[in-house]
């Protein structure tokens, strides 16, 4: 993951505010401190990525391994859009979600700047027969934390029974399996 040079890349104030209160339903996070962090973001607006890494380095340097935090936070956060945001009315299968979530409508929704520094999040492959997609990522976000996205994104329409998300470094892409 490659942290931007400045504050041309900019996050969307309802990522924000969505990573912020899964950590609070995930009591990664309470009490006073949940409600001021709670009060920080306004979901129209937009704030320097930077922002987000401090929110998270805030967040997680009490755990010597985040990967797992950061991936059921990425769930959660996915979870909460499609029950109780704009998710129903978007995507009706899980499938639908990797289309969504890799299209010009998902990932772009929430992130904007210079290309370079956006990154892209892209669907390669999909076959819907064999349970099988494959994602090429770019973006500087956390891998682990897209990994519950995917998973969470992809689980909450209810049609899929499993799904399954790995990361191959080496290719900058996510392996999803999915029945």
């Amino acid at each position: 993951m490659s942290v931007p040079p400045n504050d041309s890349l900019m996050i969307s104030g309802i990522f924000l505010a969505g990573f912020a209160q899964s950590c609070v339903n995930l009591n990664i996070v309470a009490g006073q401190r949940a409600t001021r962090l709670l009060a920080n973001y306004e979901f129209g607006a937009w704030y320097p990525y930077g922002q987000f890494r401090e929110l998270q380095v805030n967040f997680f340097e009490a755990y010597s391994n985040g990967a797992p935090i950061l991936e059921r936070v990425g769930i959660e956060m996915m979870r909460a859009w499609y029950h109780f945001g704009p998710g129903k009315d978007i995507v009706k299968t899980g499938v639908d979600f990797l289309h969504f979530q890799t299209g010009s409508q998902g990932y772009a929704s929430v992130v904007k700047g210079p290309v370079h520094e956006v990154g892209s999040f892209v669907l390669e492959d999909v076959n819907s027969e064999r349970g099988y997609a494959r994602i090429l990522s770019t973006t500087p976000f956390d891998r682990d934390m897209e990994r519950g996205v995917l998973i969470g994104g992809m689980s909450a329409p209810g049609d899929l029974d499993f799904v399954d998300v790995t990361y191959d470094r080496a290719s900058n892409c996510y392996i999803v399996e999915f029945h």
